[in-house]
């Protein structure tokens, strides 16, 4: 009798346990709908930016990024990086409407004063993965820039640094080598860690690259003039004598106003006298510059 009443009881006690188990997963959210139950459970301002509110246009949307508070939690702070993880094709915006969003939605998290250590791993982590659209992975490397001054020295950090040098490198064909050799120069002249001298010894070597992008040269003759490497002076005055383009022609007339001499002067006031006004202001800001060195 014992052994039989045990048998009993033990069978009663897994049948209230599977019971118990099959009521569980009955209750349970399938894998499909706890992203869904995530997304339900974020406050409306959240919601909104994220874009799984009724209303999707932009300015609503930048409006509430930019009243959003600096000790957001982090349920809240990964809800953002899934938005960062969205790509332009599958949403409705514009390019720039849906990237500025995404630009500054990152201001907001570098303004949390509980700097967020996660937040360069996930900027490299779009910056490589190609299949973002190339104003996305621009504004990554240009937040690289921005970002590392406050970030945790993390290995994120330390890869942020690696990504600019990558792009300088291996995105001439893009504007994003110009945005690496803005964001070096920047750091390279706050801190002692980046060597002036590597910046523009690199920025020079893309802005000669043949496969250089227009775009990029535009930026990178202005990391070479701001650190004053003056093997750069004949390109732009190749550049600003012969180019088509408007803006190259602009930043290279800017540079000779950095890098160059009174040899330069001639040149430069027959674009002063110029009636384009892309061409005329800064030439007159090149003569002043070279007039000012002549003088000292």
């Amino acid at each position: 009798m014992t052994s039989k009443l045990s048998l009993f009881l033990f069978l009663c006690a897994a049948g209230c346990y599977l019971g118990a188990a099959d009521t569980l997963a009955e209750t349970a959210a399938p894998p499909e709908n706890k992203e869904a139950l995530v997304i339900s459970s974020l406050p409306d301002n959240i919601k909104l930016i994220i874009g799984q509110a009724k209303d999707t246009f932009y300015v609503p949307r930048v409006k509430a990024i930019h009243a959003l508070p600096t000790n957001m939690p982090q349920d809240q702070i990964d809800a953002c990086y899934d938005f960062l993880y969205q790509k332009l094709e599958k949403q409705s915006l514009p390019d720039l409407q849906f990237n500025g969003l995404k630009n500054e939605l990152v201001f907001a998290l570098m303004k949390q004063r509980r700097k967020p250590a996660e937040l360069a791993g996930h900027l490299v982590k779009m910056y490589k993965d190609k299949s973002y659209d190339t104003t996305w992975r621009d504004y990554c490397v240009q937040f690289f820039g921005k970002w590392y001054p406050n970030a945790p020295d993390n290995q994120g950090r330390k890869e942020m640094v690696a990504g600019l040098w990558d792009a300088l490198k291996n995105e001439r064909d893009t504007r994003i080598a110009g945005a690496a050799s803005s964001q070096l120069c920047f750091l390279a002249r706050k801190h002692p860690e980046f060597s002036k001298d590597e910046v523009s010894a690199a920025s020079l070597d893309a802005l000669t690259d043949p496969k250089c992008a227009n775009i990029s040269k535009v930026a990178l003759l202005q990391t070479c003039a701001i650190l004053g490497n003056e093997k750069a002076l004949p390109v732009a005055r190749k550049i600003a004598a012969t180019e088509r383009n408007p803006l190259m022609r602009a930043s290279a007339i800017a540079a000779i106003g950095t890098l160059g001499n009174q040899e330069d002067l001639k040149f430069l006031r027959e674009l002063e006298a110029s009636s384009d006004m892309r061409l005329q202001v800064p030439a007159q800001a090149a003569i002043q510059k070279i007039t000012v060195k002549s003088q000292q």
